[in-house]
């Protein structure tokens, strides 16, 4: 289907302004409107002027303007700064920051086929999946035009209740792929980095990521991550908590917590990441969420041989360097314990008891 553009036609809409241009592969951008925030530490250019759509055209007529920030002027009521910056908040979301009285507004490319679809949705009465509002545009998440960061970004842009895929880009190099994110556990905002369930076979034989694109075959339900792909994805999200979650039958209970938002829980963070080779101490770095019933969470002073109270565990059974996150994360010893890899069966706060088709190990982060 062709798509006729005409370079530098402006669309108005409510709260998006559209232009059509040349760009391969694109025939729109979709300029999105941030209240009380800035990109910070790329700009061009900076000008004076009266509203924001002239700063917007002056940004369109610049081939490497890629956004503005649009600045009160203090020396003067009825003027604005414009800053022309040449990226976009996508690709550089460690600088883009809170700046109350500012805004900015960044080009989104979207697909010719995207375009259309809205139009034709906006005339049916209906938006389709992956469209929402009165203008049926595209939802943050829902399109490799228009991924998140993570799935944290994903909710704060777009209030997402459903758990389910949806596209990051974490390191906002224009290669985003898809991942499950849990958005109503804890407050939503989950990325799955781990996810092993059990079937009729009882196989325990893992599928290894090594570097974390590799979450994205989470549906293989064999999947389990290293330490330096946990590594190399902290780099890029600078993730604040892991949770935890696992589940077996055969022993009715479930381990299920979140590390804390403080120092003693920014320390499993750094430890599960290989930041550091520091075993942190269990008791105060999580918290139970209400459907934990676990002896290993209850008993956080025990862990680590019963004397130390600390995660994990230095064994020649396991790699530590490399199988961190799922290997021995917690345990309490011959009693409960977080096992994947080296036992068969996998253990869940239990000791070698037997498993079930449907029990689960999964490790998010946040």
């Amino acid at each position: 289907m062709a798509c006729f553009c005409a370079s530098n036609l402006f669309l108005v809409s409510v709260g998006i302004l559209l232009w059509t241009g040349e760009a391969a592969g694109f025939c729109a951008s979709v300029f999105e409107t941030q209240q009380g925030h800035a990109l910070l530490g790329h700009v061009m250019e900076t000008v004076n002027v009266t509203d924001e759509f002239e700063c917007h055209r002056k940004c369109i007529q610049n081939n490497t303007c890629k956004s503005f920030n649009i600045h009160p002027l203090k020396t003067n009521a009825v003027q604005k700064t414009c800053e022309m910056n040449n990226q976009t908040r996508q690709l550089k979301p460690k600088h883009y920051k809170k700046k109350i009285g500012s805004s900015y507004h960044g080009s989104v490319e979207v697909s010719c086929v995207n375009i259309m679809e809205t139009n034709n949705q906006q005339k049916s009465g209906r938006c389709h999946p992956g469209y929402s509002g009165k203008q049926c545009t595209l939802t943050k998440g829902s399109s490799p035009d228009f991924p998140g960061v993570s799935c944290k970004d994903i909710l704060k842009y777009t209030n997402a209740k459903k758990n389910s895929e949806y596209w990051i880009d974490p390191k906002g190099t224009g290669h985003p792929f898809k991942a499950y994110c849990d958005m109503t556990t804890d407050g939503g905002g989950w990325l799955l980095v781990m996810n092993v369930i059990t079937d009729s076979s009882h196989s325990n034989q893992l599928s290894v990521v090594t570097s974390y694109r590799g979450i994205s075959d989470y549906h293989n339900n064999k999947m389990v991550i290293t330490t330096s792909a946990m590594k190399e994805l902290y780099g890029d999200l600078n993730f604040q908590q892991i949770r935890f979650h696992c589940r077996k039958r055969s022993v009715g209970r479930t381990f299920h917590v979140v590390t804390t938002a403080n120092s003693s829980g920014n320390a499993v963070v750094q430890y599960f990441s290989g930041l550091t080779d520091v075993e942190p101490v269990s008791c105060g770095s999580y918290v139970r969420l209400k459907d934990d019933n676990s002896e290993l969470a209850r008993r956080c002073s025990e862990w680590n041989g019963g004397q130390s109270g600390k995660w994990s565990r230095t064994t020649k059974d396991w790699n530590h360097s490399v199988e961190r996150l799922y290997s021995v994360a917690a345990w309490i010893g011959g009693q409960h314990h977080w096992v994947l890899t080296y036992r068969n069966p996998f253990e869940c706060d239990d000791f070698l008891g037997a498993t079930s088709s449907g029990d689960f190990w999964k490790v998010f982060v946040r």
